[in-house]
């Protein structure tokens, strides 16, 4: 693996946290793979087929609501790390998980992640730590939804899906308002507000944020 493959996980908090011999040791059995624009890296209810982490690009994974409407989960930049759960627990995939535009991704399948923890079962515990971690991240994202506004969600997750990014966010309106619990036309009516208040650009499959420090406003409104 390059040496700007290794700094780009040494950016994620439970990678960097991890012993170095274990680091190594787990970083032996990936392997890089490069994936086009909407290839599938797993789907929901698929057999786990190991552990994923991005190098460049990005990943989208994916749910379904209750009504059967497709729900954006997460956008997964360089650097973070999917996949564990399954991985972990050995049950099938619960969401789907898509590259968006090329995507290059390190992977650990099964049966190297079961080789590397044979030989040093601390990992299984590192893994645990990053299920814990991201259920940490879900469970603060709902505690900070609840009882607030439309208007507060939205600049919420208009961050969080540029983060680490240039304010450009390619997302489909009918995916954002799935993230901020709304329907779509809700959604349009808030957008062109935070348009009109000069915050955001819209247009087709795009939203770029022009007032980072104006949407931080919002949210603490």
């Amino acid at each position: 693996m390059h040496d700007p493959d290794h700094a780009i996980l040494a950016t994620d908090s439970w990678f960097g946290a991890i012993p170095a011999g274990r680091r190594e040791r787990l970083l032996q059995e990936a392997r890089v793979e490069v994936l086009e624009n909407g290839a599938r890296i797993y789907g929901s209810g698929d057999p786990p087929n190991g552990l994923w982490a991005v190098l460049d690009g990005q990943v989208r994974l994916k749910g379904l609501s209750a009504n059967g409407a497709e729900l954006l989960a997460l956008i997964v930049r360089p650097g973070t790390w999917f996949g564990e759960l399954s991985t972990l627990d050995g049950h099938p995939r619960p969401h789907d998980a898509t590259a968006f535009g090329t995507a290059r991704l390190l992977h650990v399948p099964v049966a190297a992640f079961a080789r590397a923890a044979a030989a040093d079962p601390e990992l299984y515990r590192d893994l645990g730590l990053l299920v814990c971690a991201h259920q940490r991240t879900a469970l603060r994202f709902i505690a900070q939804s609840v009882g607030q506004s439309i208007r507060v969600r939205l600049a919420q997750a208009l961050m969080r899906a540029s983060q680490a990014g240039d304010g450009r966010i390619t997302i489909r309106q009918e995916e954002l308002a799935g993230v901020v619990g709304i329907a779509r036309q809700t959604l349009n009516r808030h957008l062109k507000r935070f348009e009109r208040d000069g915050m955001v650009a819209v247009a087709y499959a795009q939203v770029r944020i022009l007032d980072l420090p104006g949407l931080r406003g919002v949210i603490t409104e």
